[in-house]
């Protein structure tokens, strides 16, 4: 069969797994953020007193970033079809059988995807702040000024794009599991939804703790949609300590939102 049949076929095979492709992601995103929409806007949370900002988003934007994070659900789709098709002409490093590698490669291929994306992201975004690309690719998650569970995956297609290169990336550097990259998607939409969920959940010693100081919280986040130019990792501050870009007022405000409800406690105990 010559190349360009051989091409055809091989597409026409994909055909069937467009739409199962993007409802796995799809309803990955839409599980994750209408879960955190409920606790976070609906319930009377343990978390209320840790309101990051406070001023509250509108319904017109949770429906503007929904549309968008269905364009990037789409984007990803397309970018994973790419890469199905490409791995039939060897480019790619997958593996079906665990034990092939064992169950330790896999946890350690797991932790280096989140790794790996993790320093990506960090340089990536400060990339897309910079003149030449944050109106054409980075604006649109940036006019959720106070983020939503719904702003996970509210992104320009460029951007969305530029997010869903880390899949090829990693499965072109070393051999992955498929159960890997579904433990990598899964963990990075919760911290994602969570990242911008708007209300602080991490206890107040981690920001005291040299150590567990270097885990993103969401009140870093939050702060990078507010003053734009600090706060840019992912799941560690790790690079914005060592290149220093983080906020900063940083501490100070963790500090600040996670002693609230201790606060809030102390006076309703004095009122009562």
């Amino acid at each position: 069969m010559c190349f360009h049949k051989q091409l055809f076929q091989y597409m026409m095979d994909l055909v069937p797994q467009i739409p199962i492709i993007f409802l796995i992601d799809f309803l990955r995103y839409f599980i994750f953020a209408g879960i955190a929409f409920l606790i976070f806007y609906i319930w009377k949370h343990p978390f209320q007193f840790r309101k990051i900002q406070d001023k509250n988003a509108k319904p017109s934007q949770f429906r503007k970033e929904f549309l968008y994070s269905v364009s990037s659900v789409i984007v990803y789709t397309s970018v994973t079809l790419i890469v199905f098709l490409f791995r039939k002409y060897g480019y790619f490093k997958f593996y079906e059988r665990i034990e092939d590698y064992g169950w330790g490669y896999l946890i350690l291929s797991t932790i280096l995807i989140l790794g790996i994306q993790d320093f990506y992201f960090y340089w990536t975004h400060r990339l897309m702040h910079t003149r030449l690309f944050y109106k054409r690719v980075h604006k649109v998650h940036h006019d959720s000024v106070t983020p939503s569970p719904w702003t996970a995956y509210s992104f320009h297609p460029w951007e969305a794009l530029i997010h869903s290169l880390i899949m090829p990336i990693v499965a072109s550097i070393f051999p992955v599991h498929p159960l890997a990259l579904m433990i990598f998607m899964t963990f990075q939409i919760i911290r994602n939804v969570l990242g911008h969920s708007g209300y602080e959940i991490f206890p107040s010693w981690m920001g005291t703790n040299k150590i567990l100081k270097l885990v993103n919280s969401n009140t870093n986040h939050d702060m990078h949609h507010q003053s734009f130019r600090y706060n840019y990792g992912l799941y560690t501050t790790v690079w914005d300590y060592l290149f220093g870009t983080v906020h900063p007022e940083y501490e100070k405000t963790f500090a600040k939102i996670t002693n609230k409800e201790r606060k809030q406690t102390q006076l309703q105990e004095i009122k009562t």
